[in-house]
C-alpha cells in the first residue's frame, strides 16, 4: 500500500497526511514544518512484522503520554534507518543526532520525539516484541543508541530490510510471510545489544534465505543471482550452506515447491489456475511444475487441489 500527498488537495493534504501517519505507525503528533507539506509512505507486511519507508518534507513526529493512552500501545519494538537527511531522536532520557547510515531503535510503549532537519527518508521496521523473546529491560536499554547501517551486521540489516521494501509487494502464503519475519527477527536480534554486535557467517546465511523467501516467484533465481544480492561469491554462499542439509538450488527448488503446496490448497488461490501458480512460484512451464510437484508430493497439482477441496466439503 501507498500513500503520497501529491495526489491530495493542498486544503485537505495535512489531514490526510495526519491519519496515514497513525495508522501505518502509532497514534502520535504531527507537525509539518511549513506549508509546503509533501510525505510518502511504502508499506510492506510479514506476518507480525511491518516495514514502511516513510519520506518527505521537515518535520516533527511526536508520541506522548496522551497519545499512549488514547490510541493504545502496539508493543513494538521499532528499528529506523536513516537513508536521507538528519534527524535529532529522543527517547528515554537519551538523545541522537542520526545521519544518513545511522540507525537506531525506538520503543512505541514509551513517548518519543523526532525532529528532522530539512528533507528525511527513512526506513522503519516495526518488530512485535513478543516475537523477540527478549526481556524488557534489554528492549530499554538498547532504544535511541546510534549505530552504523553501512559496515558490519548493519549493513546486512540494511539490505535485507532494503529488499523485502523494493519487492514485498506480492501476497505471500503464511508459511513463506513467517519465513520472512523469522529471517528479519533472526538478523534484528544481534543489534539489540548495547555493545556493537559481533558478525559473523550466519548473518549472509540468514539474509541469504531471507532473500530467496522473497523471491521466488522470479524464475531466474538462482544461487549466483542470490550470492549477487547478498554482496558475496557464489563459492562463499556455496560454503554457507554446507552446514545445510540441502545445497542452495535445492532449497530453492523445495521452498518453491512448499509454497506451491500451501497455495493450490488455499481457498484464497482457488480461482488461480494451476499455471499462474506455477508461475507464482518461479516455475513458469506448466509440464515441468507438474512433474515437479508430483515428484515431491506424489500426486499432481490438480489431484492435491481436488483433495483439498473434498476436504474442505
Amino acid at each position: 500500500m501507498d500513500v503520497d500527498t501529491r495526489f491530495v488537495p493542498a486544503n485537505e493534504r495535512y489531514d490526510y497526511w495526519h491519519e496515514k501517519v497513525c495508522d501505518h505507525f502509532v497514534p502520535l503528533l504531527v507537525t509539518p514544518a511549513n506549508r509546503n507539506l509533501q510525505g510518502r509512505i511504502r508499506a510492506v507486511e510479514f506476518a507480525d512484522t511491518h516495514v514502511r519507508r516513510v519520506a518527505g518534507t521537515e518535520h516533527r513526529f511526536q508520541r506522548r503520554e496522551q497519545d499512549i493512552l488514547r490510541g493504545g500501545d502496539p508493543e513494538q519494538l521499532n528499528i529506523v534507518f536513516v537513508n536521507r537527511g538528519s534527524t535529532v531522536v529522543e527517547q528515554d532520557g537519551r538523545s541522537a543526532a542520526l545521519q544518513a547510515g545511522n540507525f537506531a531503535f525506538y520503543d512505541s510503549s514509551r513517548p518519543f520525539d523526532f525532529r528532522t532537519h530539512d528533507d528525511f527518508d527513512y526506513t522503519i521496521v516495526l518488530l512485535p516484541k513478543n516475537r523477540l523473546d527478549l526481556p524488557e529491560a534489554t528492549l530499554r536499554d538498547c532504544t535511541i543508541r546510534p549505530r552504523s547501517a553501512l559496515t558490519g551486521a548493519g549493513i546486512v540489516a540494511r539490505r535485507l530490510i532494503s529488499s523485502f521494501v523494493m519487492s514485498g509487494r506480492e501476497a505471500l502464503g503464511p508459511t513463506q510471510a513467517s519465513a520472512i519475519q523469522d529471517s528479519l527477527l533472526a538478523t534484528v536480534r544481534p543489534l539489540i545489544a548495547v555493545d556493537e554486535p559481533s558478525f559473523d557467517a550466519s548473518m549472509f546465511r540468514v539474509l541469504a534465505r531471507a532473500h530467496i523467501q522473497q523471491h521466488l516467484a522470479d524464475p531466474d533465481l538462482s544461487p549466483r543471482t542470490v550470492a549477487a544480492a547478498c554482496g558475496i561469491s557464489p563459492s562463499y554462499l556455496h560454503r554457507l550452506f554446507d552446514t545445510e542439509s540441502r545445497t542452495v538450488a535445492a532449497f530453492i527448488r523445495e521452498q518453491r515447491l512448499r509454497t506451491a503446496l500451501e497455495l493450490l490448497i488455499s481457498p484464497a488461490h482457488r480461482r488461480d489456475s494451476i499455471a499462474e501458480i506455477g508461475a507464482a512460484c518461479g516455475i513458469v512451464d506448466p509440464a515441468s511444475f507438474s512433474r515437479m510437484v508430483r515428484s515431491r508430493f506424489g500426486a499432481s497439482p490438480r489431484d492435491l487441489r481436488r483433495g483439498a477441496s473434498a476436504h474442505l466439503i
